[in-house]
């Protein structure tokens, strides 16, 4: 489909294909109550089920009448969340409802029209592909094939996808943490031994300093303010290191405004601070790491001075947090993913870690590391190569599928999720428009649709039962609450009935998720204990549970006092990874050594209470009237220098690209940064959301591990 697909052309292919489905559903292109019947009355019934928009996971009761969500309520008795919800999970009641929402799958035909085609049709289509790709290539058939993830409505919808590619010998699914918090997830993993956070929530609680290094809580995470409320109630110091003011600045007793990329020099300063002021316990720490002799040389260049004259604190500021840190014996650091999105980014999270393990505060109560978007519990693959054996394949990260796609070395992508999420967004959809096939399971004809062969309607998770995974490890039960309208199926029973196709030996017979979840109790060790019962008696139950009836573990992963690496030690020194000496700006950067003076202006994007991910919230009214649309936020002297004033129409320009902005001025920014939310739409409806996403001008210059850059150089022009 053309680049010019208009919002008139979407309105009216929406409507055609509603009025096509309610031919066919009748009542079914509403949501129908499960197990009920509405009587005269319109007897009101009260669900279980959980948000599905972010890692908190958060759990309510929906209130069904007639057939419909009228209400969701915050589930009291969530011990994360205390019943609290965030705006983007209330407005699933206005999504399930959508008259956006399509509800028949859709064939996209050479000439850019859609086809409407049954459900049927199009699974025989998708196993026949995947069948023809084994012909044609046998033993290698697993590299043609890809899959982006999440599309899920639960974690069975994932085992499901999961088990239907390696029908085709394929590991290729990218996960959603590669553009969120890969970097920090890697560098932990391989310093620590555990790849996500290493306690809890609840924990900083027992802290003495809490440090949210770029951790925006409020608006990534809302219902989590309650634990900063208890911690701060605690006495705990909360120390927020972010160069832009937000609602979460209003918790701490100490904001570190450094320039954007530099807080890998910030974190070498406190390393050299707590070295030279001896402020440290030689032994614990020499326990920790392995080459601690390389920590002092590799720090000593990151003088109170530099520092300073690179993250433009003042020494006095530096002074202060560095001696909190040094002064700490109890310290939780917790790690936010636009650490990941520098292109340096490797190296300010190897520096963050090592500077915890220099003040011995990773292993004990009150002591350790929490992340965004971490906390999926362990044990799927383990039930996926029971059925299909082990696949000692490399899993490739994004850019290496993306370089098979421009190469046409890719046969079939299942585009769950948005490409949009990567940058050179432009790039990335030409090199998908390469994929002979593309499977989009989704909601709405978006950008991903534009550029699928196949379109699956998806059910909304109120539309299915299932079990769904959070930040905490935590595992929540869904019961179904409505139907789903139309053909709209939930991602398990479509990839369960691909993977039926394909390969019916060995993909394994299930009708729902509860068979995948009693399948995870009877072949994983670490679910052993979550059984059905007990999961669905359950708020949230934490993951792992190795016998049944045994608690659930809470606090520290480290339980025997020892990292979890094999060598129950972490190295300054990386074979890989170098050394942390080695801190630069990150690509594009303004003040870099190849900076270009077109782009004096540093960008950064990031996430709004409003926005989750570059779909579905983007479609809600609920969400638009609080959204500013495509914004830019400037100080008052970069406003002034510029001859802007609020409200004026720019043109935001990086090397690559640029698209229009309204301005709103604010000294919430630094004077020498440009702020633009991540997450708008294109192809909305919704007027409010309706943007190009800011990745289509984010130049292709990524770290080494994560699928995401920010920091580039940017200009604005006013029009």
């Amino acid at each position: 489909m053309q680049d010019a697909y208009s919002r008139r052309n979407f309105l009216k292919l929406s409507a055609a294909l509603l009025a096509g489905g309610a031919a066919i559903a009748g009542s079914g292109t509403r949501a129908e109550a499960i197990g009920h019947v509405a009587g005269p009355a319109q007897r009101v019934f009260e669900i279980k089920g959980y948000c599905p928009f972010c890692q908190v996971r958060c759990t309510y009761k929906a209130r069904v009448q007639g057939g419909r969500i009228v209400s969701l309520t915050g589930d009291a008795d969530n011990y994360w969340t205390g019943g609290a919800m965030c705006p983007k999970g209330m407005s699933m009641v206005e999504l399930v409802n959508s008259p956006y929402r399509i509800t028949e799958p859709m064939y996209h035909e050479a000439n850019g029209s859609w086809r409407r085609i049954s459900y049927r049709e199009a699974v025989g289509m998708v196993a026949d592909r995947m069948k023809d790709v084994v012909q044609r290539h046998g033993d290698k058939a697993g590299n043609r094939v890809a899959m982006t993830m999440p599309l899920w409505d639960c974690l069975e919808s994932e085992v499901a996808a999961l088990m239907a590619l390696r029908t085709v010998g394929c590991v290729q699914a990218l996960p959603p943490g590669e553009t969120c918090v890969s970097t920090a997830s890697n560098m932990l993993g391989d310093m620590l031994g555990v790849n996500s956070g290493t306690t809890q929530v609840d924990d900083i609680c027992n802290a003495r300093t809490l440090v949210l290094w770029g951790a925006n809580v409020s608006d990534l995470y809302p219902p989590y303010t309650r634990w900063l409320a208890k911690t701060r109630e605690q006495g705990v110091k909360i120390v927020y290191v972010d160069p832009r003011k937000t609602r979460t600045s209003m918790w701490c007793s100490q904001q570190l405004r450094p320039v954007p990329g530099t807080d890998g020099m910030l974190a070498l300063g406190a390393i050299a601070y707590i070295l030279n002021k001896g402020a440290y316990n030689e032994e614990r720490a020499r326990f920790q790491i392995e080459d601690f002799d390389n920590l002092k040389p590799q720090s000593a260049s990151a003088t109170m001075d530099k520092v300073a004259s690179i993250t433009g604190i003042s020494e006095e500021e530096l002074g202060t947090f560095y001696e909190t840190l040094a002064a700490s014996e109890r310290t939780i650091v917790w790690l936010g993913g636009s650490l990941s999105r520098q292109s340096n980014g490797i190296g300010t999270v190897r520096s963050i870690i090592l500077l915890q393990a220099l003040r011995d505060n990773l292993i004990g109560q009150g002591k350790g590391m929490l992340t965004f978007q971490s906390g999926k519990p362990g044990g799927i693959d383990e039930l996926v190569d029971h059925f299909f054996g082990e696949n000692a394949t490399p899993k490739l990260n994004f850019r290496r599928i993306r370089l098979a796609m421009e190469k046409g070395r890719l046969d079939i992508l299942f585009l769950n999720s948005s490409y949009r999420r990567y940058p050179d967004a432009r790039g990335v959809r030409k090199a998908i428009e390469k994929v002979p096939f593309v499977v989009h399971m989704g909601f709405f004809l978006d950008e991903e649709s534009e550029v699928s062969t196949l379109f699956i309607p998806a059910a909304f998770g109120p539309e299915s039962a299932g079990c769904g995974y959070g930040n905490e490890n935590q595992l929540a039960w869904r019961e179904q609450i409505v139907r789903a309208p139309g053909s709209c199926v939930p991602a398990w029973q479509f990839y369960r009935d691909v993977g039926r196709l394909v390969d019916p030996r060995r993909y394994p017979d299930f009708e729902g998720p509860e068979d995948i979840c009693r399948m995870m109790q009877a072949h994983v060790p670490s679910w052993k204990g979550i059984t059905m019962e007990r999961l669905k008696a359950s708020s949230t139950l934490v993951w792992p549970i190795y016998e049944q009836g045994a608690a659930e573990r809470k606090g520290t992963v480290f339980s025997e006092g020892r990292l979890l690496t094999p060598s129950g030690k972490m190295r300054v020194q990386d074979r890989v990874f170098g050394g942390i000496n080695r801190w630069t700006y990150p690509k594009g950067h303004p003040l870099g050594r190849k900076a270009s003076k077109d782009f004096p202006l540093i960008l950064l994007q990031g996430k709004q209470l409003w926005h989750w991910q570059q779909t579905l919230t983007n479609f809600t009214h609920s969400m638009g009237q609080f959204s500013n649309g495509r914004f830019v936020q400037v100080h008052p002297k970069t406003a002034a220098g510029l001859g802007l004033q609020e409200g004026d129409r720019v043109l935001l320009e990086t090397a690559v690209g640029g698209l229009e902005a309204l301005v709103e001025i604010s000294e919430n920014v630094r004077p020498d940064f440009v702020f633009t939310p991540a997450n708008c739409c294109r192809t909305t409806p919704v007027r409010e959301n309706c943007s190009p996403s800011i990745c289509d001008i984010l130049p292709n210059s990524w770290d080494r591990i994560s699928a995401q850059h920010n920091g580039t150089g940017c200009r604005l022009r006013k029009i």
